[in-house]
């Protein structure tokens, strides 16, 4: 039998075989995509951190993205092992798509900390015809809270962020978390161990990969405790307060929450100055000549911080190395 290929035999195969040959080399590509994105290692919300700027705010600055990028890697990084991706959604540049894209990123539980002006909405402001006088019903972080405070943490009170992450530290601090010396590495081992097997954590399948995941583990609860600590200081001093906000979302009597949803990193823009090279919102202001001008600030500029249920609850404080990182990048103390 001549089964010799020649030029005239594949030109003949080709000929009239070749759609079925492009239909297998399609299906073997889409074969091997699928088998491929079903079986790689995906990363968890609590190993991305996103950070989003609202609709309000001018567009994120050059120095803000040298900051944040400065903060995921290099002598700089400020958070655990367990943040590997970091990811900002500057919604001052999604325009009328600003709400859909919001609510895209939080219906996949992506979003650790949000910036919002504690200033009117200009979307609630009426004039009284007789005066000509503006006035606002809500302010920016009101009218958010509206239809996410489901997935916002309250800050204060025993169930608050900071009373959990207290918890927390005081269950790894024997009772004492102000006591460096009384961290209980083996119940941090433990815990970390169980999480990894329970999670089926593929990054921890070696022993010296286990025996990394708990050095780092131990780091990153002493970060914690070292982060709460300063943010007392900050909290104590004034270079931070907590807004409380008043949240209306029915027609009932009792159809409202109230509360510290918003930390306010700015409430003396004299003590940061900085802030606004970050991020800031448009002001108006009248000169000598009474023409209006407009200027960059960072004046009452709030973090909000999200709750989702995807996220492990003691992975929630990377939100806090974050911020206490903006604070300390932004403030200057006069006299100092």
């Amino acid at each position: 039998m001549d089964a010799k290929i020649t030029k005239k035999r594949l030109a003949r195969l080709l000929s009239y075989d070749w759609i079925k040959i492009v239909a297998l080399a399609i299906v073997a590509i889409v074969v091997w995509s699928l088998i491929f994105t079903m079986t790689a290692t995906r990363i968890t919300p609590a190993q991305q951190f996103t950070v989003f700027n609202y609709r309000c705010n001018r567009t994120l600055t050059d120095t803000y993205y040298d900051s944040f990028d400065s903060a995921l890697s290099g002598k700089n990084k400020i958070f655990s092992y367990e943040v590997i991706e970091g990811t900002t959604n500057d919604l001052a540049t999604a325009g009328e798509y600003a709400s859909t894209l919001l609510e895209a990123r939080t219906a996949t539980e992506e979003g650790d900390v949000i910036l919002i002006p504690n200033i009117p909405d200009g979307a609630t402001a009426t004039v009284d015809e007789a005066t000509g006088e503006t006035s606002y019903q809500y302010s920016y972080i009101e009218t958010f809270l509206f239809s996410y405070f489901p997935h916002i943490y309250e800050l204060k009170g025993e169930n608050g962020y900071f009373a959990q992450l207290e918890k927390l530290l005081n269950e790894y601090y024997k009772g004492d978390y102000t006591n460096e010396n009384n961290l209980d590495t083996e119940k941090v081992e433990r815990v970390f161990l169980n999480r990894a097997e329970k999670n089926n954590d593929k990054r921890f399948k070696k022993q010296a990969k286990i025996e990394q995941g708990i050095r780092d583990e131990i780091e990153r609860i002493k970060k914690y405790r070292a982060a709460y600590i300063e943010f007392n200081e900050y909290l104590t001093s004034g270079l931070v307060e907590f807004t409380d906000v008043k949240i209306v979302y029915g027609e009932g009597e009792n159809d409202y929450r109230e509360g510290a949803y918003a930390l306010n990193i700015c409430p003396d823009e004299t003590k940061a100055e900085k802030l606004k090279d970050f991020f800031s919102y448009t002001t108006v202001e009248k000169d000598s000549n009474d023409e209006d001008v407009y200027k960059a600030t960072a004046q009452d500029m709030n973090v909000l911080f999200f709750d989702f249920d995807g996220v492990e609850e003691s992975f929630q404080y990377e939100s806090l190395l974050y911020v206490n990182y903006l604070i300390r990048s932004s403030v200057i103390i006069k006299g100092a």
